[in-house]
């Protein structure tokens, strides 16, 4: 189990190498979105690069995830606006959620 984590965190170190900014960006829309992806996953990593090796700064860091984060949100929330309501009115019966309960 060790060595698949630490598989893992190598690959995201260097893939955040490439990525910078804009991949702490696009990981926290996903954290923000359908995809269960913790941020803290994303956000310390990129801290220790920023701490120990002077890579990125942590202003950056804070913006780029702040900003993921927002767009994440607002596309899921958009999203739920426009194809919430006719997607329960067409199946919510089948939830017990009747037309009548979504009118409410």
């Amino acid at each position: 189990m060790h060595d698949m984590l630490a598989s893992l965190l190598q690959w995201y170190l260097t893939a955040l190498d490439e990525g910078g900014y804009v991949l702490i960006g696009l990981l926290m829309a996903m954290e923000s979105s359908i995809i269960p992806l913790p941020s803290e996953f994303v956000i310390p990593p990129a801290a220790y690069l920023a701490h120990a090796e002077g890579r990125f700064s942590l202003a950056g860091i804070v913006v780029a995830g702040t900003a993921g984060s927002w767009a994440g949100a607002a596309v899921m929330y958009w999203g739920s606006r426009l194809l919430g309501r006719p997607l329960l009115m067409r199946y919510g019966r089948f939830v017990a959620i009747t037309p009548e309960k979504i009118e409410k």
